[in-house]
């Protein structure tokens, strides 16, 4: 840090000496010597400053008294954070009116989880539902004249095994993004857990080999 008054430029110098720092003022009426560099090395960072010239007066000031810090890798602690959920099998189940909808949506699915290496198995196209409601075709009048219509929902299902959590929700989510319009999805996770610490093996039943 430099400032100057009356013609003469003062330095603080910062000096590390055994684990302590300190400041340095130094006076001088003119630049430093070109090609000299004083180098103080304090906790991994290097800082750089020119000397003084033994030609020019020189005070030192103590400003503070602090202890420096010591880095070391044993003192960083990595945050483990929550640890990734195991499924054992995804199952995704999508519904349309359209079958050309789901098959063009079933290439994507498949070409994403391809990329990322994650298997896809089971795709099946279950049976399709039906739904027909006969009403009249005018609100008042001709009763005997009626109008059927009728919906037919169309389903894909298929299952995506062996997962982490941080997969299943990285993928379900782009391919959720990218969901066509008037298709929805509906997603059932099978979960692995361990066995509560109260439940232990019968010891009328003999471990299998």
């Amino acid at each position: 840090m430099w400032s100057s008054a009356g013609g003469i430029r003062t330095a603080l110098v910062l000096s590390v000496r055994n684990g302590v720092t300190g400041l340095r003022g130094v006076s001088q009426a003119a630049s430093w010597p070109a090609g000299e560099r004083l180098a103080v090395q304090t906790c991994g960072a290097r800082l750089t400053q020119p000397p003084p010239s033994p030609l020019y007066t020189a005070y030192t000031t103590r400003l503070f008294h602090k202890t420096v810090p010591v880095c070391s890798e044993s003192a960083v602690v990595e945050d483990e954070g929550e640890r990734d959920r195991l499924y054992s099998l995804v199952e995704v189940e999508c519904r349309g009116h359209e079958t050309a909808v789901l098959r063009s949506y079933l290439t994507f699915l498949s070409t994403a989880a391809a990329h990322l290496g994650i298997k896809v198995k089971d795709v099946k196209w279950p049976k399709k539902h039906l739904q027909r409601w006969t009403l009249l075709k005018a609100v008042h009048v001709q009763k005997k004249h009626r109008v059927q219509y009728e919906t037919r929902t169309h389903f894909l299902t298929l299952g995506l095994p062996h997962l982490t959590q941080s997969t299943a929700d990285t993928f379900l989510e782009y391919i959720q993004r990218n969901l066509p319009e008037g298709i929805s999805m509906k997603v059932t996770k099978h979960e692995l857990q361990t066995l509560p610490p109260h439940v232990k093996p019968s010891s009328h039943v003999s471990p299998q080999q």
